[in-house]
């Protein structure tokens, strides 16, 4: 497998605007982002637009997928010789791939396709995601309202918890487009055991190290503590947890008063972005806990 071993390899990020964004300090970057925030163009809000938010992180497949034109294939419904094949392919020595932790959004064919429809290379619209548990680290609700309307996932560290997740296999064209839409996210290693599930069908069990986006301003945590994602499935979960609309309810009454809705909220992003963009992140930032972990290496630049 394309894996990190004893070696850890970085992957060659070429691009010097975007190795510049993921090298920012937390003041430029800042500053940086409520220009972004603050520029977002007005958009039209309905029904349609609050389901898109709350739904997040989106549907998943019920196990190991392979993306093809935007729908999740299963790896199960391949026979032996077939999955043996696509494995190998996806993430032999030959592949090029880079293996990333997909946490959110990024496990999810819809979330995926999104950010690689548009590629011309047939490579570069596909890929492998292996299901399984990532240890020791949950998966939580971020200090930031994304463009669509829903708080994104991040990890947080909680001893003894086994989370959901997925591991994709990326191209360099792949793990480059993510790294530009993955805006708010520090990108770095994580040394943590993500143990794939059980019917995988590879020469490995699992990786003890793998590339992984952590959100810049930390867990979204109100009371003091982060919250986990609650359509996540998670073992010995010691975080509390909420879908998507009850955090973005408690992000509206924090920043504009008790009783705002969370559509309240959703509608002003779309429609007053200038106002709500800086509003908000004020308002997250106030209840954020930064990521903390020794087991967690940001990307240092290019060799």
């Amino acid at each position: 497998m394309n894996c990190p071993g004893n070696e850890w390899i970085w992957p060659d990020i070429r691009e010097p605007e975007l190795v510049e964004r993921l090298l920012m300090d937390e003041d430029r970057f800042l500053e940086l982002w409520l220009s972004l925030v603050g520029g977002f163009p007005v958009r039209a809000y309905d029904d349609e637009a609050f389901a898109t938010g709350t739904g997040y992180p989106w549907p998943r497949p019920s196990g190991s997928f392979i993306l093809e034109e935007g729908e999740g294939r299963l790896l199960a419904d391949l026979d032996p010789r077939e999955s043996a094949e696509a494995i190998d392919g996806f993430t032999g020595p030959a592949s090029g791939r880079t293996p990333m932790l997909a946490i959110g959004s990024n496990a999810s064919p819809e979330g995926l396709w999104r950010k690689f429809a548009h590629f011309e290379d047939p490579a570069d619209r596909t890929l492998l995601a292996v299901s399984g548990l990532l240890h020791d680290f949950d998966i939580c609700a971020s200090a930031e309202l994304a463009l669509y309307g829903a708080l994104p996932a991040t990890v947080c560290p909680s001893p003894g918890t086994r989370v959901a997740a997925s591991t994709i296999w990326l191209t360099p064209a792949q793990l480059t487009q993510l790294a530009w839409a993955e805006i708010p996210y520090l990108l770095g290693r994580l040394d943590a055991r993500f143990e794939f599930e059980s019917s995988f069908g590879g020469e490995a069990d699992g990786l003890d190290a793998c590339l992984v986006f952590v959100n810049r301003f930390g867990a979204f945590a109100p009371e003091g503590n982060p919250i986990a994602l609650a359509p996540i499935a998670a073992d010995n979960r010691v975080y509390s947890e909420l879908p998507q609309a009850g955090l973005l309810r408690i992000v509206a009454e924090l920043t504009y008063g008790r009783g705002t809705t969370a559509e309240q909220l959703v509608r002003k992003a779309f429609e007053e972005p200038a106002q709500a963009g800086p509003e908000v992140t004020g308002t997250m930032r106030a209840y954020a806990i930064r990521f903390d972990s020794d087991r967690w290496t940001p990307y240092p630049g290019p060799a």
